[in-house]
Formats: C-alpha cells, structure tokens, sequence
C-alpha cells in the first residue's frame, strides 16, 4: 500500500484544514480514512444506535486542491479492494495545522519501530519544513464494511434546505434555550418546520417555496417527520454554516435522516436516527 499526496498553494490548504476541522467536529474524537483513486474519505466509527450519526465527508482529487495524489490499494487489481483504510485520532491531525502554510505534504510511512503512521510535513512561507507523525491503526479489509453507508431501504421524501448559517443559527437558539431534540417536518408542497420543545411550550421556524425533488422522493406521505438529538446536528450545520454550500434532506418518518452537502471542494453524507421525546 502507498499513499502520497501534496498541496502547495496557501489557499487550498487553508481549505483543506477547514475541512479537517469539520471531520473533527463530527467524529468521536477518532475518524476513519477511506483512501481511493478518487480522493479522501472521513468516515464516522460510530453508529445510529440511540440516535447517533454517521457520516462520510469526501475530498475529491477532482477538487483541484491537491497538486499532486498517489495511491495504490490494499490489492491494486482488484478494483472492489484498491483501497486504503486506517484509523486516526483526528484532532491530532488538526492541531498540528495551525493554518497558513504554503506546503503540505501527507504520506503513509512507518515509525523507527515499524509501526504505521501518517507523515505530515508543512512549511510556512518563512520558515523550513517540520515533519510530524500521526499514529494509524490499519484496518484489514475484511472489516471495511464496519464503515460502510448505513442502508436506507423505506421510502423519503427529499427537500432542499435553507442555507446551512440560518440552519446553525436556530439550532444554536434551541440549543441555548436547553432544548435537547429538535423536530423536522417537510411537506411535499416545500414547507419545512423546525421546532423543539422547551419548559414553557414550543417554539418553531418556519421556511416555505422550499424545492422538493419528486425523482428522489419515494414516499407517498404528504408530510414526512424526525426527531434527532441537536448535540448531532449542531456541529453539523456550524461546519458548513459560512461556506456556499447546497444542502438536501431525506427524512425516513420517525426513523432517520440523511443531510446531504455539497460545495466545490467536498461533499457530505451524514445519516442520524430518530429520537423519541
């Protein structure tokens, strides 16, 4: 197995950092590295169990952040195993970071005592290269599908979303207010209701003329609803709350949903089950 991948403009690596921190915020302190032809994966280690999450946040070697991408996988001729798969703590990746360089590099390596690490050099405009190394944990192929996408099989209904700062900035009410679950109910006419439950009653955001998307849309309910815990989706949407990023919505009634971003540099999925009050 081999990896090796370069960024040399300031720009892209700030970019790129941002997105770390965001892997950060949403994983369990530690994160899966999905590595493809295609580009990085973050994949969450936890699952939906008591309305947990799940999420898998791609930076695409399409993305033109990345001045150069290497990799050969675990078996290179078959296309179903040319991947790499390793476990990271990943706020030790973000804390070494700061934000300002002008080169980064990343590569798979081993340690002096032949352990496997992750080898970070940087170099601010002024200053020399310092290299790091970042602790792995391969994981074998037979235990990839731990990390696979959670199966959505009954039937959603899609809807665009608000931009993600007006998201964050309700949640963060709510949040204040110490409520614990928040409620989203989307209609298929493109109303979405935001609300929560606090000790003197209940408050609400309302957003209509939401585009809905009848091709994704398989449910034949007239409105869908999910409760999920905002300690999930609070980090969420202030990752993503000052980027110009799309964001769609699959709710499963009472059972899970998935937020789905997009912008030019990454892409998320991030599934979380439903709650009871």
């Amino acid at each position: 197995m081999k990896f090796s991948s370069l960024l040399q403009d300031t720009a892209a690596i700030d970019v790129f950092i941002k997105i770390l921190s965001a892997a950060s915020r949403l994983s369990k302190k530690r994160c899966c590295v999905k590595i493809e032809k295609e580009g990085l994966n973050f994949i969450s280690i936890s699952g939906l169990h008591d309305g947990g999450a799940w999420f898998n946040l791609c930076v695409p070697y399409s993305s033109q952040l990345f001045r150069k991408f290497d990799m050969v996988g675990m078996n290179p001729r078959n296309p179903e195993q040319n991947f790499i798969f390793f476990e990271l703590e990943i706020d030790s990746l973000v804390r070494i970071l700061p934000g300002g360089h002008c080169y980064l590099k990343l590569k798979l390596s081993k340690s002096q005592s032949d352990e496997p690490i992750l080898s970070v050099e940087v170099r601010n405009p002024e200053a020399d290269i310092v290299s790091h190394q970042i602790p792995i944990t391969i994981v074998l192929s037979k235990y990839w599908n731990t990390y696979a996408r959670p199966t959505i099989k009954l039937r959603k209904m899609c809807i665009s979303m608000p931009p993600p700062k007006a998201i964050a900035r309700f949640i963060h009410a709510f949040r204040n207010m110490n409520a614990r679950v928040v409620k989203f109910t989307a209609s298929v006419s493109g109303d979405l209701r935001i609300s929560t439950k606090i000790d003197h009653g209940e408050i609400d955001a309302s957003f209509s003329d939401l585009q809905t998307s009848p091709s994704e849309t398989d449910s034949q309910e007239e409105t869908a609803n999910v409760q999920l815990m905002i300690r999930n989706i609070q980090s969420l949407f202030q990752s993503f709350a000052h980027t110009r990023s799309r964001v769609k919505m699959n709710i499963i009634s009472n059972r899970m949903a998935e937020f789905n971003i997009h912008n030019e540099d990454c892409v998320l999925s991030f599934i979380v089950g439903n709650v009871s009050d």
